[in-house]
């Protein structure tokens, strides 16, 4: 179990990154799902002990991880949103090389464990390959190569698929599953089917702050019945934001087609299936208007500016 508790972060530019963040996260696939710039990579740092908050406490399986973080180094697996790597060197000799860092000193102990990754993450037949040259989809399984070294049992993955084609993504969700579930593994992301197809728990993150936590399909079901969606020309969705409120907006077919959350059916309107883009968009919604509420002149200058 991972236990966060009251943490904030503000960087010395005077951003406030995290604003008392509160979670409980148990074994298996947690996803952690909001905007670019919500604070999730800020969190993961966090936790990953790369930065110090300035209150609260992390606790992993009796490890006070803020105090202790060599306690929480040796059983962490990361793979950052931005992973480097060195220029023209094989895969095999630069996991060998991190699994030396991470504390493999045996020899025959530390092939078998690189062997054993590079075949688990697909990677095996390209082992004498620079991982530089690798596609973003090989670089990204090479990345939970190198995390899972040690065997951790707390694995934290940030925006892994952003960029990857679908075929890519499907393979790397078939790897995050094959995990299994005696590990917490924290996946940061920005894409709602990340998070709808790979995790029983769930958290939204926006401006620093956890809007919702929950079960994806328990969620889900609290919207059935209130997604209501219409096609429209683009020119008619100002009147329609005026008088609805307009969840989210998609193109089909050169026409823009608008959900709308209500407890009654809009006039003109279809009732559609809830989705977890849905249950995602609508807290989105609701976090902007408490905000425009409580700061009315930043949020129209902050509006008109973008």
């Amino acid at each position: 179990m991972l236990s966060i508790s009251n943490i904030s972060k503000t960087y010395d530019n005077g951003v406030q990154a995290l604003k008392n963040v509160d979670l409980n996260i148990s074994k298996g696939l947690f996803g952690l799902l909001g905007p670019n710039g919500a604070g999730k990579s800020s969190l993961m740092r966090t936790i990953a002990t790369l930065q110090t908050p300035d209150q609260g406490t992390i606790n992993f399986d009796g490890i006070d991880v803020v105090q202790q973080p060599d306690n929480l180094r040796r059983r962490l697996g990361y793979l950052p949103q931005d992973f480097g790597v060195y220029p023209r060197v094989s895969a095999q000799d630069l996991l060998d090389h991190l699994a030396i860092l991470k504390g493999i000193k045996n020899k025959g102990e530390r092939k078998d464990a690189v062997d054993g990754l590079l075949a688990h993450t697909n990677l095996f037949e390209h082992r004498r390959k620079a991982v530089s040259g690798f596609s973003g989809g090989m670089r990204q399984r090479f990345g939970i190569a190198q995390a899972l070294l040690g065997d951790p049992d707390l694995l934290i993955v940030d925006e892994p698929t952003a960029g990857l084609d679908p075929e890519e993504r499907h393979r790397f969700h078939n790897l995050l599953v094959s995990l299994g579930t005696n590990k917490v593994i924290i996946l940061s992301t920005h894409i709602v089917e990340d998070v709808s197809e790979l995790c029983s728990d769930m958290a939204v993150l926006g401006d620093g702050k956890i809007l919702l936590q929950g079960n994806p399909l328990e969620l889900t079901a609290a919207l059935h019945g209130k997604i209501w969606r219409k096609t429209i020309s683009r020119h008619e969705l100002e009147e329609f934001e005026k008088d609805f409120t307009v969840i989210s907006t998609r193109l089909f077919a050169g026409r823009t087609v608008i959900h709308v959350v209500s407890d009654t059916p809009p006039e003109g309107f279809d009732i559609a299936p809830a989705s977890l883009e849905d249950v995602y968009f609508n807290t989105l919604k609701n976090q902007r208007n408490i905000r425009k509420s409580a700061y009315p002149k930043t949020s129209q200058v902050e509006g008109t500016g973008k």
